[in-house]
């Protein structure tokens, strides 16, 4: 017995094959050496973490059920919007894919070329100083014009936008990025992560869009960042941006006339979609407003096969009900199309004092179809809050002019 005993100690420890000892002990090494001294720390995002290992990086990203208001039973969307990366250094040992690492996705890092389609890459690229690395974006319409001058160079193709059911496979065999960022808000677009894995190909999931405050849609530029091991970029350009916010939030936190403040626009169905929640709604509060239509527990947003809506449906009764509390308007709609009867409007303090406005004032501004305020929004919350707040209390910032948000007409 004791040498059987003997033979299978020797067969489970001592017996493995040169090439297994190595490679264990390779990766022992690895994971006990600390290749990533710049490290993010997540504080706001609730739907992605990141822990470090040694010479890898455990991602997680999840959206939980009922974030959005969609179709999809709870079992589909779970399996859809769960996913679990290992970003390991290049160079070094991967771990094994065992325990709460199965089931995961490896991807090497820093990787050498990205594209990523959210409508924010753009920006996000251009704040990590990485336009070198950069070989897709959704589309050419961008209105950083480096990145445009590089798309017209064919150093970046164009991948399919964020609201299009799934990227354009075909280009992206092409161009054969290290990974891609696809922005997925519902179950076809997160299918098509999916298939861009089967083609052999990395791509990570961008759920930016699900956050319930500004800060946590801000912090996702971290989340870019852990693919390129630009933590140190990363955590400068949010506490910049987040320190901005802070300042301006101070200038009105003690004014009491607080106006009140609709962002949303009317559709054909007889519905209004609405800001009830979510990282707009938050900003109005800041900016010095009351929003009636705040819901904290609601979903943030409506998910469409292809991909988002601005807000959540709210029927024209109820919008009605609450319209003697609304001083502004705020639309993502450039021009009143579909408004309700100039009777109906009438009941809002808004439409009566010409307090009516969109956020389009940047569309078009160097002749070609796109819209800095979906590029530049999301990563710039502190000039969406300094045009929110120079509508609600001029006296606070006398000479800022209006970036993001311009003034709409009346219906003739």
């Amino acid at each position: 017995m004791k040498r059987l005993a003997s033979i299978f100690l020797y067969l489970v420890i001592g017996g493995c094959s040169p090439e297994v000892k190595d490679k264990a002990a390779e990766s022992a090494v690895a994971e006990s050496t600390d290749h990533f001294p710049d490290k993010v720390e997540v504080d706001y995002a609730e739907n992605f973490s990141v822990s470090y290992r040694g010479n890898y990086k455990v991602v997680k990203t999840k959206v939980d059920y009922g974030v959005a208001d969609q179709d999809a039973d709870s079992v589909a969307w779970a399996q859809a919007f769960t996913d679990l990366l290992v970003l390991v250094q290049r160079g070094t040992a991967a771990p094994a894919l065992v325990g709460e690492l199965e089931g995961a996705n490896i991807i090497e890092v820093p990787v050498a070329t990205i594209a990523g389609n959210a409508d924010d890459a753009p920006t996000r690229y251009v704040a990590l100083e990485v336009t070198d690395k950069l070989v897709g974006l959704g589309h050419k319409d961008v209105i950083d014009l480096t990145l445009r001058e590089l798309f017209e160079k064919g150093q970046i193709k164009p991948i399919g936008p964020s609201w299009h059911t799934g990227p354009n496979l075909e280009m992206l065999i092409a161009t054969k990025p290290e990974v891609t960022l696809l922005t997925a808000a519902s179950l076809s677009q997160a299918d098509g992560i999916k298939r861009t894995r089967e083609l052999g190909l990395k791509a990570a999931p961008e759920f930016s869009w699900s956050e319930r405050t500004y800060l946590g849609q801000l912090e996702w530029i971290k989340y870019d960042a852990l693919f390129l091991n630009a933590e140190a970029r990363a955590n400068e350009y949010f506490n910049t941006i987040k320190t901005r916010c802070d300042s301006l939030a101070g200038l009105v936190a003690n004014k009491t006339n607080k106006p009140g403040a609709m962002w949303g626009m009317h559709s054909r169905s007889g519905n209004w979609t609405v800001r009830t929640t979510g990282g707009i709604a938050e900003l109005l509060k800041m900016a010095g407003a009351v929003n009636p239509f705040a819901d904290d527990e609601s979903a943030v947003t409506l998910t469409k096969a292809n991909g988002l809506s601005e807000g959540i449906s709210i029927s024209d009764e109820v919008v009605l009900q609450k319209a003697p509390e609304v001083d502004f308007i705020i639309s993502f709609q450039s021009a009143p199309t579909n408004w309700p009867t100039e009777e109906y409007m009438s009941a809002f303090p808004a439409y009566n004092n010409n307090n009516l406005y969109h956020h389009f004032k940047r569309w078009n501004i160097y002749g070609f179809g796109a819209s800095d305020w979906y590029q530049k929004a999301p990563m710039r919350p502190d000039i969406v809050l300094s045009d929110l707040i120079k509508l609600f209390h001029p006296d606070v910032l006398p000479d800022y002019e209006l970036f993001f948000i311009g003034e709409m007409e009346k219906p003739q």
